[in-house]
C-alpha cells in the first residue's frame, strides 16, 4: 500500500504537467495580442525565419514544480537600451490587462540555417542555439 501512494501523486504529476503544456487557440491570440502590443508601439528589425514580418515571437511555458503558465517573448535584433525599455514598458502596459506572468528576452539575432531539397521541392529551416542579451520578469 505504501508504495501505491508515491506512484499515484507522480502519475498525476505527470498528467497535471501534459495538460498544463496543452496549448489551444485562445493561447495563441494572447500571444499574437501581445505580439501586436509591442509592435504598434516599438520597430523591431525583420525577422530571417519569417520573413516580411517582425523578429518577436510568442510562446506559453510553465513555471515548475507548481505548473504556473507564463507567456515566453522572443525579440530579435533589438540591441540598444533605450528600446529595449520602450519595449517592457509596452509588455507592462499589456500586462496591466492580462493576467500571465511575462518572460521577455532580448536576443541580438535570429541563429537561423534554411535549407531546401531541389528534388522534391521541400524546404524549411532550424534554429540553432541562441543567447539572450537581456531577460525580464514582467509580473
Amino acid at each position: 500500500m505504501f508504495i501505491w501512494g508515491p506512484g499515484l501523486v507522480l502519475v498525476a504529476y505527470f498528467y497535471a504537467y501534459f495538460t498544463a503544456m496543452t496549448t489551444g487557440d485562445v493561447d495563441l491570440a494572447q500571444c499574437h495580442a501581445l505580439e501586436s502590443a509591442v509592435t504598434a508601439k516599438n520597430t523591431i528589425p525583420m525577422s530571417v525565419s519569417s520573413p516580411g514580418q517582425p523578429g518577436i515571437f510568442c510562446d506559453r511555458a510553465i513555471q515548475q514544480p507548481f505548473l504556473t503558465h507564463y507567456e515566453r517573448v522572443y525579440v530579435y535584433g533589438v540591441l540598444d537600451a533605450v528600446q529595449q525599455d520602450a519595449i517592457v514598458a509596452a509588455v507592462r502596459e499589456y500586462r496591466a490587462q492580462h493576467p500571465e506572468k511575462i518572460l521577455l528576452l532580448f536576443i541580438a539575432k535570429e541563429n537561423w540555417t534554411a535549407w531546401s531539397d531541389p528534388a522534391t521541392g521541400r524546404s524549411g529551416g532550424r534554429r540553432g542555439p541562441e543567447t539572450p542579451l537581456r531577460t525580464v520578469w514582467v509580473k
